[in-house]
């Protein structure tokens, strides 16, 4: 793959400056539980009891109390991106200039832009990942990881001002009793989803939000993550400690390297590569809710 450059108006000295799309970055990890050391599979054990806890007596009855042992799989996939950059492309101008005092400039973007990428795919996919399609893992909408609206709190349609906190209320009282009020319970959402609360709020005469300042994200006492992987018109609830991400921070799959080729092979080519590994899943699903 080479580079392209669309209507360029480069002209003389470049200003050593390289400008990228907005990207969304891994936002959602920052509510989640990450996993660094997961190299393929790792185990997720959920323990379960009942009639543990007795009035005190002489017997040992073993079998009247229960403890239940059930577990999730946390699997992480590899990806890549594998980049062939001809410097002759950026115009013999721009590679004179490249080539000399602005060559760190370049890399640095370069190792930026890369990493950037990553986190921008990571994002989207534990939301809406699925493994069939190159480039993504199973994310949590695509594999029903979680409860979903056939739990009975699908909304009403569309999200917008007017109905977003009705549809806020359902979902909070889809949570499981044993859930709400934990510390590290969260409402996933989308930035557009989180525009229309603000306006919803913000038209309360009881709620000026315009003046308040400095505003926790939260509703009915439960917080909101702002996750730009989440899909528009979904919501999502459930804690922090329940959702798993995982990669290999220690293993030869995860690198990001840019190499100029020319004193390699001779070409005017710059490979930009990248490697890691990425995976989500859900430790109890029936406690991580879904409004569709």
């Amino acid at each position: 793959m080479a580079l392209t450059i669309t209507s360029s108006s480069y002209a003389g000295k470049h200003a050593g400056l390289y400008v990228n799309a907005a990207l969304k970055t891994a936002s959602s990890l920052e509510y989640m539980t990450v996993r660094e050391n997961v190299n393929y599979k790792e185990v997720i054990n959920n323990v379960a009891g009942a009639n543990l806890v007795k009035d005190a007596s002489c017997a040992f009855t073993e079998n009247s109390a229960t403890l239940t042992l059930t577990e999730q799989v946390l699997q992480v996939e590899p990806f890549q991106i594998n980049l062939d950059v001809c410097k002759r492309e950026m115009t013999a101008s721009m590679l004179q200039d490249w080539s000399g005092e602005n060559e760190d400039d370049f890399v640095a973007f370069a190792m930026t832009y890369l990493s950037d990428s990553i986190a921008d795919s990571v994002e989207t996919s534990i939301w809406q990942g699925n493994t069939s399609t190159s480039g993504q893992f199973n994310g949590i909408s695509a594999t029903g990881m979680v409860a979903d609206s056939s739990t009975g709190i699908g909304a009403a349609g569309t999200y917008a001002a007017s109905n977003v906190i009705l549809e806020l209320g359902n979902l909070v009282a889809a949570v499981p009793s044993t859930v709400y009020g934990k510390e590290d319970l969260y409402i996933y959402m989308s930035p557009k989803t989180y525009r229309f609360y603000i306006n919803a709020i913000s038209a309360l005469s009881a709620f000026p939000f315009n003046h308040m300042g400095q505003y926790t994200p939260e509703f009915e006492g439960v917080k909101i993550a702002i996750c730009p992987g989440v899909e528009d018109d979904v919501m999502y609830c459930g804690q922090k400690s329940n959702i798993f991400f995982g990669t290999s921070l220690s293993s030869d799959l995860t690198e990001i390297k840019v190499l100029d080729m020319e004193n390699l092979d001779g070409s005017n080519n710059v490979r930009m590569v990248a490697k890691w590994t990425a995976g989500v899943q859900v430790a109890v699903p029936a406690n991580f809710v879904k409004q569709s």
